[in-house]
Protein backbone atom coordinates (compact mmCIF):
# COMPACT_ATOMS: atom_id res chain seq x y z
CA UNK A 1 0.00 0.00 0.00
CA UNK A 2 2.77 2.19 1.05
CA UNK A 3 4.65 1.46 -2.26
CA UNK A 4 1.31 2.51 -4.39
CA UNK A 5 0.81 5.56 -2.80
CA UNK A 6 4.62 6.63 -2.94
CA UNK A 7 4.15 5.90 -7.31
CA UNK A 8 0.95 7.51 -7.29
CA UNK A 9 2.49 10.87 -5.87
CA UNK A 10 3.91 12.67 -8.64
CA UNK A 11 6.38 16.22 -8.59
CA UNK A 12 8.63 18.62 -10.86
CA UNK A 13 10.13 22.01 -11.16
CA UNK A 14 12.32 24.55 -12.47
CA UNK A 15 14.47 27.65 -11.56
CA UNK A 16 15.82 30.06 -14.18
CA UNK A 17 18.14 33.28 -13.32
CA UNK A 18 16.60 36.48 -13.48
CA UNK A 19 16.77 39.34 -16.09
CA UNK A 20 19.21 41.56 -12.49
CA UNK A 21 21.31 38.44 -12.39
CA UNK A 22 21.84 38.13 -16.14
CA UNK A 23 22.70 42.14 -16.44
CA UNK A 24 24.77 41.54 -13.76
CA UNK A 25 26.13 38.45 -15.23
CA UNK A 26 26.03 36.64 -11.81
CA UNK A 27 24.42 33.14 -11.62
CA UNK A 28 21.39 31.93 -10.40
CA UNK A 29 20.79 31.85 -6.73
CA UNK A 30 17.95 30.25 -6.34
CA UNK A 31 17.75 26.03 -5.85
CA UNK A 32 15.50 23.62 -6.15
CA UNK A 33 15.21 19.52 -5.91
CA UNK A 34 12.78 16.56 -5.90
CA UNK A 35 13.63 13.53 -4.37
CA UNK A 36 12.15 10.01 -3.75
CA UNK A 37 13.52 7.68 -0.61
CA UNK A 38 12.53 5.15 2.09
CA UNK A 39 11.22 8.34 3.59
CA UNK A 40 8.97 9.42 0.76
CA UNK A 41 8.77 11.79 -1.40
CA UNK A 42 9.70 15.62 -1.41
CA UNK A 43 10.34 18.80 -2.92
CA UNK A 44 12.63 21.38 -1.49
CA UNK A 45 12.96 25.21 -2.56
CA UNK A 46 15.19 27.95 -1.55
CA UNK A 47 16.54 31.30 -1.93
CA UNK A 48 20.04 32.79 -1.36
CA UNK A 49 19.88 35.86 -0.06
CA UNK A 50 21.16 38.27 -2.92
CA UNK A 51 23.10 40.50 -0.34
CA UNK A 52 25.42 37.66 0.58
CA UNK A 53 28.38 36.91 -0.55
CA UNK A 54 28.01 32.77 -0.69
CA UNK A 55 24.10 32.71 -1.24
CA UNK A 56 24.14 30.61 -4.38
CA UNK A 57 26.25 27.84 -1.97
CA UNK A 58 23.57 28.62 0.59
CA UNK A 59 20.37 27.73 -1.50
CA UNK A 60 22.04 24.63 -2.96
CA UNK A 61 23.25 23.55 -0.02
CA UNK A 62 19.84 23.97 1.87
CA UNK A 63 18.54 21.65 -0.57
CA UNK A 64 20.88 19.03 0.04
CA UNK A 65 20.96 19.28 4.19
CA UNK A 66 16.76 18.85 3.74
CA UNK A 67 17.64 15.65 1.83
CA UNK A 68 20.45 14.43 4.22
CA UNK A 69 17.90 15.31 7.06
CA UNK A 70 14.99 13.43 5.72
CA UNK A 71 17.01 10.31 5.19
CA UNK A 72 18.04 10.37 8.53
CA UNK A 73 14.73 11.44 10.36
CA UNK A 74 12.74 9.37 8.51
CA UNK A 75 14.48 6.20 9.71
CA UNK A 76 13.87 7.59 13.67
CA UNK A 77 10.37 6.64 14.55
CA UNK A 78 8.47 9.02 16.49
CA UNK A 79 10.94 11.95 15.73
CA UNK A 80 9.37 15.30 15.89
CA UNK A 81 8.95 17.74 12.91
CA UNK A 82 11.21 20.00 15.24
CA UNK A 83 13.68 17.62 15.22
CA UNK A 84 13.82 17.32 11.57
CA UNK A 85 14.13 20.94 11.62
CA UNK A 86 16.77 21.04 14.12
CA UNK A 87 18.96 18.33 11.80
CA UNK A 88 18.23 20.99 8.75
CA UNK A 89 19.96 23.83 10.86
CA UNK A 90 23.05 21.87 11.51
CA UNK A 91 23.72 20.22 8.39
CA UNK A 92 23.18 23.47 6.30
CA UNK A 93 25.56 24.85 8.79
CA UNK A 94 27.89 22.06 8.03
CA UNK A 95 27.82 22.02 4.15
CA UNK A 96 27.99 25.76 3.52
CA UNK A 97 31.50 26.03 5.83
CA UNK A 98 34.52 27.05 5.40
CA UNK A 99 31.65 30.02 4.90
CA UNK A 100 30.30 31.43 7.79
CA UNK A 101 26.18 31.23 8.24
CA UNK A 102 25.98 34.65 7.62
CA UNK A 103 27.16 35.21 4.48
CA UNK A 104 25.50 31.98 3.24
CA UNK A 105 21.69 32.38 4.74
CA UNK A 106 19.03 31.48 1.92
CA UNK A 107 15.70 30.64 2.76
CA UNK A 108 13.93 27.31 2.78
CA UNK A 109 10.59 25.72 1.75
CA UNK A 110 10.09 21.83 1.54
CA UNK A 111 6.87 19.93 1.62
CA UNK A 112 7.41 15.46 2.02
CA UNK A 113 4.91 12.92 1.79
CA UNK A 114 6.28 10.67 3.80
CA UNK A 115 6.25 6.58 3.58
CA UNK A 116 3.25 6.37 5.82
CA UNK A 117 1.63 8.17 3.54
CA UNK A 118 1.09 11.87 5.71
CA UNK A 119 1.90 15.42 4.54
CA UNK A 120 4.66 17.35 5.68
CA UNK A 121 5.28 21.41 4.50
CA UNK A 122 7.49 23.87 5.89
CA UNK A 123 8.49 27.35 5.24
CA UNK A 124 11.62 29.41 6.53
CA UNK A 125 11.99 32.96 4.94
CA UNK A 126 10.17 34.15 1.76
CA UNK A 127 8.36 32.74 -0.63
CA UNK A 128 5.24 30.76 -0.92
CA UNK A 129 4.02 27.26 0.53
CA UNK A 130 0.91 26.41 -0.41
CA UNK A 131 -1.77 23.71 -0.53
CA UNK A 132 -4.46 23.52 -2.76
CA UNK A 133 -6.64 20.50 -0.66
CA UNK A 134 -9.07 18.52 -3.28
CA UNK A 135 -11.90 20.66 -3.14
CA UNK A 136 -10.38 23.61 -4.18
CA UNK A 137 -9.09 25.74 -0.87
CA UNK A 138 -5.66 26.92 -0.37
CA UNK A 139 -3.76 27.28 2.62
CA UNK A 140 -1.11 29.25 2.55
CA UNK A 141 1.57 29.05 5.02
CA UNK A 142 3.03 31.42 7.11
CA UNK A 143 2.42 35.48 7.58
CA UNK A 144 2.24 37.24 4.07
CA UNK A 145 4.94 40.29 4.26
CA UNK A 146 3.52 43.88 4.27
CA UNK A 147 5.13 46.68 2.20
CA UNK A 148 8.73 46.12 0.78
CA UNK A 149 11.29 44.59 3.34
CA UNK A 150 14.70 43.26 2.59
CA UNK A 151 14.64 41.08 5.95
CA UNK A 152 13.69 37.92 6.53
CA UNK A 153 14.38 34.90 8.38
CA UNK A 154 16.61 32.37 6.93
CA UNK A 155 19.26 28.99 7.70
CA UNK A 156 21.74 31.65 8.99
CA UNK A 157 19.91 33.94 10.29
CA UNK A 158 16.66 32.28 12.45
CA UNK A 159 17.85 31.68 15.95
CA UNK A 160 14.90 28.81 16.77
CA UNK A 161 13.60 26.34 14.81
CA UNK A 162 9.96 28.38 15.81
CA UNK A 163 10.44 30.78 13.33
CA UNK A 164 9.07 28.11 10.87
CA UNK A 165 5.94 27.63 9.45
CA UNK A 166 5.21 24.42 9.43
CA UNK A 167 1.26 21.96 8.84
CA UNK A 168 0.86 18.77 9.09
CA UNK A 169 -2.03 16.55 6.91
CA UNK A 170 -2.85 12.91 7.47
CA UNK A 171 -2.46 12.75 4.18
CA UNK A 172 -1.76 14.22 0.58
CA UNK A 173 -5.75 13.61 -0.65
CA UNK A 174 -6.06 12.63 -4.71
CA UNK A 175 -6.58 15.84 -6.37
CA UNK A 176 -4.59 17.60 -3.89
CA UNK A 177 -1.77 20.08 -4.87
CA UNK A 178 1.07 21.12 -3.10
CA UNK A 179 2.88 24.42 -4.57
CA UNK A 180 6.79 25.74 -3.20
CA UNK A 181 7.70 29.14 -4.59
CA UNK A 182 10.65 31.81 -4.13
CA UNK A 183 10.01 35.24 -3.91
CA UNK A 184 10.52 36.18 -7.53
CA UNK A 185 7.17 34.15 -8.30
CA UNK A 186 5.46 34.64 -4.66
CA UNK A 187 5.33 38.30 -5.32
CA UNK A 188 2.88 38.18 -7.69
CA UNK A 189 0.79 35.82 -6.17
CA UNK A 190 -2.13 37.63 -4.96
CA UNK A 191 -5.51 36.33 -4.29
CA UNK A 192 -6.94 33.69 -5.97
CA UNK A 193 -3.62 33.11 -8.55
CA UNK A 194 -1.96 31.26 -5.97
CA UNK A 195 -4.90 28.20 -7.03
CA UNK A 196 -4.63 29.78 -10.16
CA UNK A 197 -1.31 28.84 -10.83
CA UNK A 198 -1.40 25.53 -9.09
CA UNK A 199 -4.56 24.56 -11.42
CA UNK A 200 -2.50 25.51 -14.34
CA UNK A 201 0.79 23.96 -13.88
CA UNK A 202 -0.70 20.42 -13.54
CA UNK A 203 -2.84 21.18 -16.55
CA UNK A 204 -0.80 22.44 -18.92
CA UNK A 205 2.41 20.19 -17.92
CA UNK A 206 1.74 17.22 -15.98
CA UNK A 207 1.57 15.15 -18.91
CA UNK A 208 4.68 16.39 -20.77
CA UNK A 209 7.21 13.96 -20.61
CA UNK A 210 10.00 15.06 -18.34
CA UNK A 211 12.61 16.73 -20.92
CA UNK A 212 9.85 18.91 -22.62
CA UNK A 213 8.17 20.01 -19.39
CA UNK A 214 11.34 21.02 -18.04
CA UNK A 215 12.36 23.29 -21.08
CA UNK A 216 8.90 24.33 -21.03
CA UNK A 217 8.37 25.59 -18.01
CA UNK A 218 11.43 27.35 -17.65
CA UNK A 219 10.28 29.26 -20.63
CA UNK A 220 7.52 29.99 -19.11
CA UNK A 221 9.18 31.42 -16.10
CA UNK A 222 11.68 33.64 -18.27
CA UNK A 223 8.32 35.13 -19.84
CA UNK A 224 7.30 35.66 -16.77
CA UNK A 225 4.28 38.25 -17.42
CA UNK A 226 4.61 40.87 -14.43
CA UNK A 227 6.46 43.86 -16.32
CA UNK A 228 9.83 44.49 -15.30
CA UNK A 229 10.21 41.58 -13.03
CA UNK A 230 13.86 41.33 -11.88
CA UNK A 231 14.18 38.23 -9.92
CA UNK A 232 15.38 34.82 -10.08
CA UNK A 233 12.11 32.24 -10.40
CA UNK A 234 11.98 28.74 -8.92
CA UNK A 235 9.03 26.51 -8.08
CA UNK A 236 8.03 23.01 -7.51
CA UNK A 237 5.01 21.43 -7.00
CA UNK A 238 4.21 17.77 -5.56
CA UNK A 239 0.49 16.62 -5.94
CA UNK A 240 -1.22 13.05 -6.15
Amino acid sequence: MVKLLQTQVQWFGASVRGPLHQHEKRLNEDAWKGISGSFGTAIIVSDGMGSKPNARMGARMACQAVKEALRHWGKAQGASPAMLLRLIHILWGLRVLPATEEDSAATCLFAVVLASGELLVAKLGDGVAAIRENDGQIIVLGEERTGFCNQTTALGVAKSTQEWSVITRPCLKPGAAVLLATDGIADDLIGDKVGDLIKFLIAEFASLPAKSRWITLCQELRNWPTSKHLDDKTLAIIWH
